[in-house]
């Protein structure tokens, strides 16, 4: 069983505009609103893809049933933790002509104390019978940089593998509780790290510096141009496929999903960059937030090419 843990979930409201004028008025293509959150939206792309999972987490009394029956409507069980106040809103605007997304992100509400200690009673019960826990994304406010780290050490006790998918602080903090594996993007590893990376050979570099401190695998999506992942001992990349995009929001949660499926069938990193790759490909070509179909996923999988990196 996989665990998808999301401390500070939301409804995704994604806008599609064609040509997007900044100060201007701008005519909506499409739209559409989603629960989500990023541990929530890969539990739905593990599900889509065809592992079990239940997502645990904060849920807010205002209007979280959204969430519970959303994934209720996945065939998804969850559990949660809830609070007072209402899930936050992220409005997403992809212009279609350039591909470039521009993302509002609201905080969330507050949450006590008493509310974590509740949750991280909560996520070792489930922990005890799991063989994979996936957490990451933002933390609302009352909620120190620390948690992840905080978690993932209470973890330690388990025989599960841990997946971190955060960013900033959150991220620093939570490598040092040695996570089995971290995926963040190019952005997240320059801006926690603060270094640049000029090429691909530089995010390899800087990866293994990340493997000495315990994390076992790096994982480094970079967007267009693919993804990287690595152990100590080999480092794989993948150029990703030509695709007609239709919605980026989710895909990193998708590439996410994809290394969940690969690790519960006891693959090798190269193969996870492949199930991940093909979890994102298949993401990438539909609309709005939706995750990565089965379909898809078979599909795009016999297409990911990857290569071995001498670094």
């Amino acid at each position: 069983m996989i665990t998808a843990v999301n401390l500070n979930p939301c409804i995704d409201k994604s806008i599609l505009v064609s040509g997007f004028q900044y100060g201007q008025l701008n005519r909506v293509v499409d739209s559409c609103e989603e629960a989500s959150g990023k541990a929530i939206n890969v539990g739905i792309a593990v599900k889509r893809i065809g592992k079990d999972v239940e997502c645990l987490g904060f849920n807010y009394k205002g209007n979280g049933k959204i969430l519970e029956n959303t994934l209720s409507d996945y065939g998804i069980t969850s559990e949660f933790v809830w609070v007072e106040g209402r899930l936050r809103t992220n409005t997403k605007i992809l212009d279609r002509d350039t591909n470039i997304l521009t993302e509002l992100n609201e905080y969330g509400s507050e949450v006590t104390k008493e509310d974590i200690c509740k949750l991280k009673s909560l996520i070792k019960e489930h922990a005890a019978a799991s063989s994979l826990v996936v957490i990451g994304g933002s933390a609302p406010v009352g909620v120190d940089t620390t948690i992840y780290r905080e978690i993932l050490e209470e973890l330690s006790v388990y025989p599960v593998k841990i997946i971190l998918d955060a960013e900033k602080v959150f991220l620093l903090e939570g490598i040092k509780a040695k996570p089995y594996l971290i995926k963040p993007n190019l952005f997240e590893l320059e801006t926690a790290f603060d270094k640049k990376c000029n090429s691909i050979e530089d995010v390899v570099l800087l990866a293994r510096e990340i493997l000495e401190s315990g994390v076992e695998v790096v994982c480094v999506s970079l967007g267009e141009k693919g993804a990287v992942i690595c152990d100590k001992k080999e480092a794989f990349y993948s150029q990703g496929l030509q695709l007609k995009i239709q919605g980026v929001q989710g895909a990193g949660d998708s590439m996410v999903a994809g290394i969940c499926a690969a690790l519960e069938e006891k693959l090798t990193i190269q193969e996870m960059l492949r199930y991940g790759m093909a979890a994102s490909a298949a993401s990438l070509v539909l609309k709005g937030t939706q995750m990565c179909s089965k379909e898809g996923f078979i599909k795009y999988r016999e297409q990911i090419k990857i290569q071995k990196m001498e670094v």
